[in-house]
């Protein structure tokens, strides 16, 4: 069998138009054919030039493509090939084809594959970790470099560095001569409940997301059960956080979870993590003692750090002072 030195690219919620002036590139094809300059041989990248470069069209069911997107990541799924996939972004639009997808054939692989992405990717993330070959890295979509920095000039070195380390990082390693891309640790702080320091391993992502998906198989595979669950989300008013945390209530997840860690909420400018805590006095099962622990470092939010899902990692306690490791 071929050694896995397959990257697939994704656009399967959000198209790339939007983003292609902020990364000063013209065209999709110019940003696959930049891709793969910085990408190091001999791994290689596909990706489909007809999918990322889809119109939206959001009072038309945002995209009518679901059976080409089907396809196309089931092919990426199904190749003992891949090492990895990628979403350029995130965006919407993409929970309504997983009930589609089959992960099984993830069973029977001999090389890990990663999965790669944050926000819409959540459940796409997560279902990979959760198989013995998975490996599930909640971190930034590389078009999400456009958004935070400028010039077009700037983003465009970032997105040329996230290219050139993505080997390391598929390694398991930080890279040391990163310049624009952070890689940890997770910097947090307790506001309830006890911790102390020891292996853990964390599950979750964007609230809004993960909500969506908690009946059925795909909830059964992604509850965290024993596991710290991390949250975040953006764009969320705190009426409709608190409809969210009652989704995970009702499906038992945050009775399950060993502990909560609570990222970034944020609309437009306004800071709502702490809305957040308020809401999960109402939530958290009456007489626990759940810890919750608080931290900027993940999110939509810039710098980024990747979160590591459905593995041990190392969590440091001191005080309040929390820390969780990143690559090594």
């Amino acid at each position: 069998m071929r050694t896995a030195d397959r990257i697939h690219l994704i656009a399967h919620a959000n198209p790339l138009a939007p983003d292609l002036p902020r990364l000063g590139l013209g065209s999709v094809a110019e940003y696959i054919a930049f891709a793969r300059r910085h990408l190091p041989r001999p791994w290689r990248l596909t990706a489909s030039q007809r999918l990322l470069g889809v119109v939206e069209e959001p009072w038309r069911g945002g995209r009518r493509d679901d059976a080409a997107r089907v396809r196309d990541l089931q092919d990426a799924l199904d190749d003992p090939r891949t090492a990895a996939i990628v979403a350029a972004s995130g965006g919407a639009y993409f929970s309504r084809i997983l009930p589609h997808l089959d992960f099984r054939r993830l069973t029977q692989r001999r090389h890990p594959l990663w999965a790669l992405g944050f926000s819409e990717m959540t459940t796409l993330v997560g279902c990979v970790a959760s198989y013995r070959c998975g490996r599930g890295l909640y971190w930034l979509c590389p078009n999400w470099l456009g958004s935070n920095l400028r010039p077009p000039e700037i983003a465009r070195e970032a997105l040329a560095e996230f290219w050139r380390v993505l080997p390391e990082v598929l390694a398991g390693r930080a890279p040391t001569d990163a310049r624009y891309l952070e890689f940890g640790p997770i910097l947090g702080r307790l506001v309830a409940g006890r911790a102390r320091s020891g292996r853990v391993q964390l599950a979750g992502g964007c609230l809004a997301v993960l909500a969506a998906v908690t009946g059925g198989p795909l909830g059964r595979r992604l509850r965290p059960d024993g596991k710290w669950l991390v949250l975040e989300d953006i764009k969320e008013s705190p009426y409709r956080i608190d409809r969210h945390l009652a989704a995970l209530k009702h499906a038992g997840w945050l009775e399950r979870a060993a502990g909560l860690l609570i990222g970034d909420f944020h609309m437009l400018h306004e800071d709502t993590q702490p809305a957040v805590l308020e809401l999960l006095k109402y939530h958290l099962p009456s007489g626990c003692d759940t810890p919750v622990v608080v931290t900027r470092s993940f999110g939509h939010v810039w710098p980024m750090v990747p979160v590591l899902l459905n593995r041990p990692v190392l969590m440091g306690v001191r005080g309040e002072a929390v820390t969780v490791a990143g690559l090594r």
